[in-house]
């Protein structure tokens, strides 16, 4: 394994959370905006984290449930990970995209995890959901991170140089645009939080530091896919144009979420399994032109 010391790589990670709650106020500022409401400060994600972080949790049985307990830190540690392969790695080693899907995945089975442990109803139907869905959207993004791989021909993240990739691969970066949206919980695929029906799903007993913790990983999550639309559409490595390109995306997201219905389980589903049809389409013509 090879360590990158590159300081501007180091510096993104220590500070992705800050910014990371810094998008999520953004993303609160737009929609309010789009809705002709004034909205709260873009500051707001970190008083609501730090308010959090200083209370403690709410006393019911499902404290009594060790899962309950740590699956919001591990969920948040599984979703820091990703910052390490994307969007400037600071890991690398051959064939290491497979460890970045494996660890999106073994985050998704941790979130599933947390609303089973939670003993609410609510965070039951969520976890069911996620886990139909994840069955869809996890293959499609192997999928879709080994067709990018495969047409580049790289071994390693850090290797990825290739500028405007989503004119040469459509196919592909269009599942990848719908799995973020289902990832990220944007209309219309917010069908596992969905808060006018399950109320807060997944999150309904969670309180205090581990309601904290589930926040800060929405936001990382959010932020990471982003981040990794970024790098696999456009590629670019200078960091203020990737920057710029960062927030058009981020305004992208906040407008779908703010002009779209949410789609009902069966939809999205079904839609996911036309998308998963896309995805095995677009590594079909990739193998076909590679070799």
């Amino acid at each position: 394994m090879i360590l990158d010391v590159n300081m501007l790589n180091v510096v993104l990670l220590i500070f992705v959370i800050p910014i990371s709650l810094l998008f999520e106020g953004l993303r609160r500022k737009l929609m309010a905006r789009m809705q002709n409401r004034i909205g709260p400060p873009v500051w707001q994600p970190f008083y609501d984290v730090m308010k959090l972080l200083q209370k403690g949790g709410t006393d019911s049985r499902a404290n009594e449930n060790i899962f309950f307990r740590i699956t919001p830190l591990l969920y948040l540690l599984t979703t820091f990970a990703l910052f390490l392969f994307v969007p400037f790695p600071i890991i690398s080693f051959p064939f290491d995209f497979i460890l970045f899907i494996y660890i999106l995945i073994l985050g998704g089975a941790l979130y599933i995890l947390s609303g089973f442990a939670s003993n609410s109803p609510y965070g039951s139907i969520g976890s069911m959901r996620e886990t139909t869905l994840m069955i869809c959207y996890e293959i499609i993004f192997a999928i879709v991170i080994i067709t990018f791989v495969l047409y580049t021909n790289i071994e390693s993240l850090m290797s990825f140089n290739q500028n405007f990739l989503f004119l040469k691969l459509p196919l592909a970066s269009l599942c990848l645009f719908i799995v973020g949206l289902v990832e990220m919980r944007i209309t219309p695929f917010d069908t596992v939080e969905a808060p006018t029906e399950i109320i807060g799903s997944v999150e309904t007993e969670y309180s205090g530091r581990g309601l904290a913790l589930l926040e800060i990983s929405k936001a990382l999550k959010f932020t990471f896919f982003i981040f990794l639309i970024t790098m696999l559409f456009f590629g670019f490595k200078d960091i203020l144009i990737f920057s710029i390109v960062s927030l058009i995306m981020l305004f992208i997201f906040t407008f779908l979420q703010a002009t779209t219905c949410r789609y009902r389980l069966d939809q999205t589903f079904n839609l996911l399994i036309f998308v998963l049809l896309l995805a095995v389409i677009e590594l079909i013509r990739i193998n076909y032109l590679v070799w």
